[in-house]
């Protein structure tokens, strides 16, 4: 995003507003199936606080781990596959 902002608007601190337009924002990357799940950042920041971050992302990952736990190699993969089947299909 920031080389996009740098030649769009001639400046690197418009890349929020880049990644917005190239649809890198994570609900846009959820709501093309690309990404799972969205695990929310702590009050200003995931470098301001570590340690809720940490925690929170090992909460999510025990939880899809759980969830994966219980499937076939054979679902595993089947899921897999259908799941790269769909990119970039509507």
């Amino acid at each position: 995003p920031e080389g996009c902002a740098s030649i769009l608007w001639k400046s690197a601190d418009k890349a929020p507003l880049a990644a917005e337009a190239m649809g890198i924002v994570a609900p846009r990357l959820k709501e093309l199936k690309l990404i799972d799940s969205i695990i929310p950042e702590p009050l200003g920041g995931a470098h301001r606080n570590p340690e809720v971050m940490a925690a929170s992302l090992k909460a999510q990952l025990l939880a899809d781990l759980a969830d994966l736990d219980v499937l076939s190699e054979e679902d595993l993969l089947n899921r897999r596959y259908q799941r790269l089947m769909s990119y970039g299909y509507a």
